[in-house]
Parts: C-alpha cells; structure tokens; sequence
C-alpha cells in the first residue's frame, strides 16, 4: 500500500487531502458553485441552514454534478498541495479529526467528496498532497517513540488516577446497562446517545510528536469542545510489550473477533446508521476482557485515515466503527501504566492557527 491508497480508502483520509488542497490554495477562484452544493445538500438533509447577505432570500439552485467537478479542478489549479508545510499538514489533519461526526450524516464536504468528485480526479489530488514534504513528515513514522499525555483545558489539581481494572470493569457494567434501548424504532428514528468507541475515560492515553509541533493529541481531536489550553506531559516508558495494534480495518475485525459487546440494542444503532448508512447488528471491542491479553492499544494515524468512520466487518453478520478516537492514540488497559513527567503548558494561537508552547 502507498501513501496514497491510504489517502484514498477512507472518509478521513479524503478529507485530509481536501483540507491540505484548501490550505495551499494561492488565488482563490471567483466561483461559489461549492457553496451553493454544500448548501442544497445540508437543506436536502433537513439541516438548518441560514444564508445572510445581498442575493439571500433567492438561493441559487444546486448546481449539477458535472459543475462541481469542474469547480473542484479549478481549485485543484489554483492550488499547490505538493508544498504543503507540516503545520499546514497538522492543521489539515485536526480540521479532518474535527469534521468527523460518526453520530450523524456526513458533511456536505464529505458528501461531495464521496458521491460527487470522481475517483481519477480525487487520486490526482491525494498524490500531489502525498508528495507534500509537510505530510511527508506527517505519515513517516514518528522520529521518536517517546509519547506525551495531553490534558485539555486542566482543572486545579488532578484527581488520583483509579486502578485501570476498576475503570474497565464500571465501563463494561454500565455499556451493559444500556443494552436496553428497544429495536422497535425505525433505525433512522432522531435517536442519539454514546457513539464513541474508545477505551474509556480515566485510562492513560498518548500520542507521539512531529519535529517540535507537539503531540497529535493537541491537533488531532474527534468532537473537539473547542478547548485552546492543555497541559502536555511525557509519558516515561517505551512501548508496552503487547500492544494490540490497529493499522487498518483488519485488525479492528481482529479485536473484535477476539472479544466484543453487543451493542445493536442502544442507541449505537441509530448513530451508526446516520454515520455509515448500516442498518444492522453492531458490536464495539470489549476493552475489559482485552486487557486481559494486550497491556495496550494503538491506533495508528495510517489505520485512522484509512478506516475511521467506516462500516467495519467484525462478522458475516455484524460490524462496528472505530469512532472518537484521536489518530495515533495508545492507550494502556493494564496497571502498572507508565508515569507521567513534568508537563507543560501549549496554546492555541489563532493569528499563527497553530499549538504553541505557553
């Protein structure tokens, strides 16, 4: 697999490549065809909509698909991915992170992307962002395995860190309550709830570092709240002797073979079926009976682009979806995790859109 297959075999990875295409945009075109496309499909979708401005209470009407594809070439012209720096490429990949919304349709953006701008068109765009030094240095594998825990937006004092078996074992205790959400609503019911699928809250988490940009977990957050301060502390130790790692759709299959919830009777159901259009049986990994196997796991940012948000087999009958997680994420499911050291503190400026050191 290249640079670009990963690009291309997902949602995420699609919308990177989008995102780094508008970052080097040099002379934007004078043509709002996009716009009016982003518009018609949110209304379609029964999104509330607001335009404002001279030209407002008459909506263009939607242009056709052969128009966007020509708008999307003309952007494509004025362009110039293949220079994409690494804050450019972290940038993009936080607006990628941020878009996702696996409770939910996909943005208009990702409609078009999907349905819209064909696939030779969007393969001329992924290799040209692919040779991008920026993202070049971005998708290499990281130049140290040192990781770092990022704390958003940190309270007075930290409270003390509960046993990881305790925190799994309340985890799997109450998803197990919520198995009780009845089927007999329409799967496309406005039903929502838990859609994540991540090991949960008060378990050590971290990521790695490109050059001095800081962790992906400053840049890289799905449903981000909007936080802009964080304390960013290096975790002391190497890599967990086992470590399950997700690299691609397969291995999230993998886990989930190995153990898993059924989790078709809540409201994953209805998330799910808005995010991926599925309608069927669903699971999620039991991270409890995995710790039982693995001190960890690790989502790779390749395996993050490449299946992040999508239907994933676990099964010839059921699936599940890798949702909420930050890309290139470890987290420990054993105690003894590794200590933290001395953190510091980042912000997020808006005149340089990028994380700094406070």
């Amino acid at each position: 697999m290249t640079i670009v297959d990963d690009l291309l075999a997902g949602p995420r990875g699609r919308r990177f490549c989008w995102e780094v295409l508008l970052a080097t945009v040099r002379e934007e075109p004078d043509d709002d065809t996009l716009f009016w496309a982003s518009y018609w499909i949110s209304v379609g979708r029964g999104e509330r909509v607001s335009l404002f401005g001279p030209g407002s209470s008459v909506p263009r009407p939607a242009p056709s698909d052969d128009r966007v594809v020509a708008a999307v070439e003309a952007l494509f012209r004025a362009a110039n991915p293949s220079s994409a720096t690494l804050d450019q490429a972290l940038v993009a990949l936080g607006r990628a992170a941020e878009s996702a919304r696996w409770w939910q349709g996909s943005d208009a953006e990702d409609v078009l992307l999907a349905t819209v701008v064909p696939r030779s068109l969007l393969g001329r765009i992924a290799a040209t962002v692919a040779a991008a030094p920026g993202v070049q240095a971005l998708v290499a594998p990281a130049p140290s395995v040192r990781q770092w825990s990022v704390t958003p937006d940190p309270p007075g004092h930290d409270a003390p860190a509960r046993p990881a078996a305790e925190v799994l074992t309340e985890w799997r205790d109450e998803l197990l309550g919520e198995r009780s959400h009845g089927l007999d609503d329409p799967v496309d019911a406005p039903i929502s709830g838990t859609w994540w699928t991540t090991p949960p809250n008060g378990l050590l988490d971290a990521t790695t570092e490109r050059g001095d940009r800081g962790p992906l977990g400053l840049w890289a957050v799905e449903d981000h709240t909007g936080w802009e301060r964080a304390e960013v502390a290096p975790v002391l130790a190497g890599a967990s002797r086992r470590t399950a790692v997700v690299d691609d759709a397969e291995d999230w299959t993998s886990l989930c073979r190995s153990a898993s919830i059924d989790v078709t009777a809540t409201t994953r159901r209805h998330d799910w079926y808005q995010a991926t259009g599925r309608d069927g049986d669903w699971v999620v990994p039991d991270w409890t009976a995995l710790a039982e196997r693995f001190d960890a796991v690790h989502l790779t940012l390749r395996g993050w682009l490449r299946a992040s948000g999508t239907a994933v087999p676990a099964d010839d009958d059921t699936a599940s979806v890798i949702a909420g997680w930050t890309p290139d994420t470890t987290v420990w499911l054993r105690d003894p995790r590794p200590t933290l050291g001395a953190s510091t503190s980042w912000e997020w400026s808006n005149e340089q859109n990028g994380w700094f050191r406070a």
